[in-house]
């Protein structure tokens, strides 16, 4: 298995915090945890998802936008499977695709479907670069292409939700609602609409994937460590971490979970627009 990070263009990193590149020349099976929104152009193979309930085949050329995810999904991914893939902050949800996140959160979308018609000759750029630097440049020209104000955004807004959940063990729901000077229907129509849950949903989504970094890139061997310093209990931990990682914290630990553990360790090594991308 191959993985790899590419840095958008400067004038995109606000919108696309970060491009990917996956690449499997053998059949592997694994588990998605939640995550934030992407967009996946299908180079090669088959990849196949149950996150709407049933499994559902994505091949070549298919391009999908993934809303942000607040559940884990198995995944299947055929031999030969090559994937590009772009991480989309809430801005650039925003900016790119102006519609409500939680009206796309757990679901796949056909790109085609969603973006102008003048943007399919790029889409097809992408899927047709000859090599992976064309097809960075290609996904570039899409982006930029794709960047609209017509949806009046608060950009303030997005900043402080993002700066909380990217460190959210001291800052508790309570913590952050009296932070913010806005009613607490205000702050969960604007996280529903940016960020596609309410703050509650957003503060255990982050929590539990931050615990799963953490073992990562700490290289822990005793999930207790990370359990101790957020969550009422050990059993609280447990069924935490399970709802948005997909496994238990001991399941994590012991396995070699290649998917989740490749993508932890190369995102780290490039810059990131948003800290946001760096922690989903």
């Amino acid at each position: 298995m191959e993985f790899a990070y590419y840095e958008p263009c400067a004038p995109l990193q606000k919108f696309v915090s970060s491009y990917y590149f996956l690449s499997l020349p053998f059949d592997v099976a694994d588990i998605m945890r939640a995550e934030i929104a992407n967009v996946r152009f299908i180079l090669s193979g088959e990849v196949i998802s149950d996150l709407h309930g049933r499994e559902e085949p994505f091949r070549p050329p298919d391009a999908v936008l993934c809303g942000p995810t607040n559940r884990w999904s198995r995944i299947k991914f055929a031999a030969g499977t090559k994937i590009f893939g772009a991480a989309i902050t809430p801005l650039g949800w925003c900016k790119l695709f102006g519609y409500s996140a939680e009206t796309a959160a757990d679901r796949f979308m056909p790109l085609r479907d969603k973006a102008a018609a003048s943007a399919a000759p790029l889409i097809d750029g992408v899927m047709n670069a000859p090599d992976d630097p064309s097809v960075v440049r290609a996904a570039d020209a899409l982006f930029l292409s794709l960047v609209s104000d017509q949806w009046r955004v608060r950009e303030d807004f997005i900043d402080q939700v993002t700066n909380w959940i990217v460190d959210p063990e001291p800052k508790e729901v309570d913590y952050f609602l009296d932070s913010v000077e806005l009613s607490h229907r205000q702050v969960d129509r604007l996280c529903k609409a940016y960020f596609g849950a309410g703050p509650k949903k957003l503060h255990r989504k982050f929590r539990a994937l931050h615990a799963a970094n953490r073992l990562t890139w700490m290289d822990l061997t005793d999930w207790r460590e990370v359990a101790r310093a957020a969550y009422y209990d050990q059993a609280h931990f447990i069924r935490e971490f399970k709802e948005f990682n997909g496994r238990t914290p001991q399941e994590f630990i012991d396995g070699p979970h290649i998917l989740v553990r490749m993508t932890l360790a190369e995102r780290r090594k490039i810059n990131h627009g948003s800290p946001f991308s760096l922690v989903g």
